[in-house]
């Protein structure tokens, strides 16, 4: 279905609102129907909410500018209303600390997002995989091809955050850290290319994928 007015859309049902990964110019506030908002690791869809009439979404890639952390899919036919970024950008600006909360508040929602997107990856190099290169986006330091993610990080530690035994941990890091996609500094984690660490992450996905097969 197509535009209704310059504010208003509408959607049939299955029809695709936005997906994950894409630029985010809009924000939606359901007037009627269901929207299905999932997301994708390793292949594998999971579906992280359904929200009906009077939810917003797509707020957050408005506020920060980043692509879209979900895909949006009507459940049935949809009715919505428009807020486009430049008008909630307006909005935002007469009250700085109003801002400050709202892009806090998404920072934070997003760091949830990619830890639930590395959780729903059963095997465990994707996971730690997947956790590197998610450090690496949010707090990683450019260092010519790689970054270097500062903090007194463990192999200890990074087992627990992503859900992997230490000794299982251990073993894929030592072979990470000897192939040379990790090293364990007094600095932090360095990752001398990403590049290279995302080569690993999708021929370790591929793997968990069809290995089975």
């Amino acid at each position: 279905m197509a535009e209704a007015k310059a504010f208003e859309k509408k959607l049939g049902a299955g029809e695709v609102l936005f997906k994950e990964g894409d630029r985010g110019e809009e924000m939606y506030l359901i007037r009627s129907g269901k929207v299905e908002i999932s997301s994708s690791a390793g292949g594998v869809k999971k579906v992280l909410a359904t929200l009906g009439e009077g939810s917003f979404l797509g707020e957050m890639a408005i506020v920060d500018d980043s692509p879209r952390s979900a895909t949006a899919i009507a459940s049935g036919e949809v009715s919505l209303l428009i807020l486009d970024r430049a008008a909630f950008k307006a909005q935002l600006q007469e009250n700085p600390m109003v801002e400050y909360l709202i892009s806090s508040l998404v920072k934070r929602l997003r760091e949830t997002n990619e830890q639930v997107k590395i959780m729903m990856q059963k095997d465990d190099v994707c996971r730690i995989a997947a956790s590197l290169l998610a450090m690496g986006r949010e707090k990683g330091a450019p260092d010519g091809a790689g970054v270097v993610i500062k903090g007194g990080f463990t192999h200890e530690g990074l087992a627990k955050q992503v859900g992997v035994s230490i000794g299982k941990a251990g073993e894929i890091l030592d072979k990470m850290e000897k192939q040379g996609l990790v090293a364990f500094t007094p600095e932090g984690i360095k990752v001398p290319s990403v590049p290279d660490l995302e080569e690993f992450w999708r021929f370790a996905t591929l793997k968990e994928k069809f290995g089975g097969m």
